[in-house]
């Protein structure tokens, strides 16, 4: 007797997609600490960013995929590069040093409500309540899970604030960008050029802005590179544009508010941190955030 097999649904591929694309980016958290006493910060960034371009490039062009040609599709991959890799790296690798981790990371995480705003009045992505009210309940997670860092110092930085802010705004802006592009652009090139031109901006601030001491090329700092550069950035990169292509923006936006999750995770397994009870608690909510996001349906207009 024959048994039909049916076809998994695509939202366990979306689902699926999302999440380990959580996962990879924020194995790159343990990966930049790791790197610190390598090389200065921003030129670890700048090389993550010009490894990950460069390597795609090259497998798009061995696998004869489709090359950008029209001026329209370059701006797309230039507006991409700026929001996603040069403000984006930026602000992940130097700006959230100005500030505590706690306010770094809340500000960070209002990317997914500014790309649900932008999202409502460009993509006309009309969210319901259900939708608004889980997004809202996984950024208030994200809250619970820094609040003992939020205000660890007695004086906060007003221009780390503003380049978290500002680099927050910039994902936002690279993700609606991402999602107007995803079915125009050949994925590698698009991701390859993105990179490389992203880390333009980052190689000048590395050179023009940070002293440079010899770098320590050993095989433990090459590696932690490679690492950043291929399964922390080109992976994750080719994965959400992928995503874009399938899934509502806010949709897939809920699913970052798992990487500090995993993030915390890591720690706790392979660094011996410590999780407190409070931030268990925030944990919880930013998980019960995604299903209720998830559940929701398109509000009408």
């Amino acid at each position: 007797m024959d048994i039909a097999i049916r076809p998994m649904p695509a939202k366990v591929f979306i689902t699926g997609g999302a999440v380990f694309t959580m996962v990879l980016w924020a194995i790159c958290f343990p990966l930049i600490s790791l790197s610190l006493p390598y090389a200065p910060i921003m030129l670890t960034a700048f090389l993550r960013a010009a490894i990950a371009g460069f390597f795609l490039i090259v497998i798009a062009w061995m696998l004869g995929r489709p090359f950008p040609k029209s001026t329209k599709v370059y701006l797309y991959i230039l507006g991409i590069g700026l929001t996603a890799t040069s403000i984006g790296f930026w602000g992940m690798f130097y700006a959230g040093s100005l500030i505590t981790p706690g306010l770094a990371t809340v500000l960070t995480n209002t990317q997914p409500l500014i790309a649900g705003l932008l999202g409502w009045h460009i993509l006309n992505e009309r969210i319901g309540k259900r939708a608004l009210l889980g997004t809202l309940l996984g950024f208030s997670g994200i809250v619970v899970i820094s609040a003992e860092s939020l205000f660890a110092t007695d004086v906060q930085s007003l221009s780390g604030i503003a380049y978290v802010v500002i680099a927050a705004a910039g994902l936002a802006i690279s993700n609606l960008l991402l999602k107007k592009s995803a079915n125009r652009i050949d994925v590698l090139y698009a991701m390859g050029f993105q990179l490389l031109l992203g880390a333009i901006p980052l190689s000048l601030l590395a050179f023009f802005n940070t002293s440079l001491p010899p770098l320590s090329w050993n095989w433990d700092y090459v590696w932690i590179l490679l690492a950043l550069a291929l399964p922390g950035t080109a992976l994750p990169f080719i994965l959400w544009f992928w995503l874009m292509d399938t899934a509502p923006l806010y949709k897939l936006n809920v699913y970052s508010f798992l990487t500090p999750v995993f993030g915390l995770y890591l720690g706790y397994t392979y660094f011996a941190e410590s999780l407190s009870s409070i931030q268990w608690l925030g944990i919880f909510l930013v998980i019960a955030a995604i299903p209720l996001v998830n559940s929701s349906t398109r509000a009408v207009v």
